[in-house]
């Protein structure tokens, strides 16, 4: 049986799903009809339609200090993003598909860098399919396809990257979407997909990760699935505000699970500023940002030290070794002091000022 809260998550996206069903029928805009009529016209000829574009972003920082007596330490970083579009349209089919590739990597230090190790600055690989039964109106018929995941190992600490203890790696996690819904398209900016059935999962492949029970499954498991409501509501403009160059792409995504804990929604929301300032040459901003309330985030103060697991005493700190505590259901540093975990808001952004290829 459904619980109140459940049944009033549920309630909730039905009437959504229904008002932009019944919204999508009335109350058009002349950019509105002009779109349903080209809409039309493909439909009904037997063309084939294919869009097609990318976009690779590539910046590169470097600060040698040599001998420099105000003090400062030497930096480099790499950064590349990628964001590749392919379109498909042949009388009432349409095969949309979006991915996007961010990587960056920084090292830091008072002497030789050659002697410092490479981290993380960014690290993203999503990519969205849309199949579609297209339709006379705004909306059309669709089942979606997402996934994301991330390229390399990454560390919260040097103790545990020096003893290989990662956070993730390639497809440990990765969280693969399928649902079924409408698309509907308000022009050719606008774009907001419903679908009121829609499976989740978590999946993690690595055996060490696994076992400790990360990314809301239980220790052991390497496969989680939800069931509920997912919506994703998507935005791009080459020129916005009129601004020949400047391009901007939004992307805010929501799942709620209708069975398990149902008023906690899970969010991405990523955005893409761009300005072109030479044929080669632009400046971007980049975010992105995340809540899941089932990824439990190691705690650390403004200082980057840890918020440990103190005892009801509150002066000793747990330790998964000398109090005999399952090392699966704690995080803990190097020596086995337990770090507080939580649900947090994820957020990162960067500035890149670098090369361009537009193709």
């Amino acid at each position: 049986m459904f619980k109140l809260n459940e049944l009033r998550l549920i309630l909730f996206f039905s009437t959504l799903f229904c008002w932009l069903t019944s919204s999508a029928q009335h109350q058009l805009s002349e950019e509105n009809k002009e779109y349903i009529h080209d809409k039309e016209l493909e439909m009904t000829n037997d063309s084939s339609y294919w869009d097609n574009a990318a976009v690779f972003y590539l910046g590169f920082n470097k600060t040698g200090l040599y001998n420099w007596s105000a003090g400062g330490m030497n930096f480099m970083e790499v950064h590349g993003l990628a964001d590749i579009w392919i379109d498909y349209r042949h009388n009432k089919f349409h095969w949309n598909n979006f991915i996007t590739m961010s990587f960056g990597m920084l090292k830091s230090g008072y002497g030789n860098l050659n002697d410092d190790p490479w981290w993380k600055s960014d690290d993203l690989l999503e990519a969205t399919s849309k199949f579609s039964l297209r339709t006379k109106h705004l909306w059309d018929y669709s089942f979606l396809l997402n996934f994301r995941t991330q390229f390399y190992k990454g560390f919260y600490s040097d103790n545990e990257r020096a003893n290989d203890k990662y956070m993730d790696k390639f497809l440990s996690p990765v969280y693969p979407i399928a649902g079924i819904g409408l698309d509907y398209h308000a022009n050719n900016h606008l774009t907001c997909y419903v679908s009121p059935a829609t499976m989740k999962s978590t999946i993690v492949l690595d055996s060490s990760l696994s076992s400790q029970g990360v990314f809301g499954l239980n220790p052991g498991q390497k496969v989680r699935t939800e069931f509920g409501f997912y919506t994703s509501l998507m935005y791009s403009h080459d020129s916005i505000f009129n601004t020949q160059g400047l391009s901007f792409f939004t992307d805010l995504t929501a799942f709620g699970n209708y069975i398990e804990s149902p008023g906690n929604i899970d969010i991405t929301w990523e955005n893409l500023i761009s300005y072109q300032l030479r044929e080669f040459f632009s400046i971007t901003f980049s975010s992105y940002m995340i809540y899941d309330h089932d990824i439990q985030i190691p705690l650390y103060d403004q200082n980057g030290l840890p918020d440990y697991f103190y005892k009801p005493n509150g002066l000793d700190v747990y330790n998964v070794y000398y109090d005999n505590l399952d090392v699966n259901s704690y995080y803990y540093d190097y020596d086995g002091f337990v770090i507080k975990t939580g649900p947090r808001l994820q957020f990162m952004e960067y500035w890149l000022l670098g090369l361009t290829f537009t193709f």
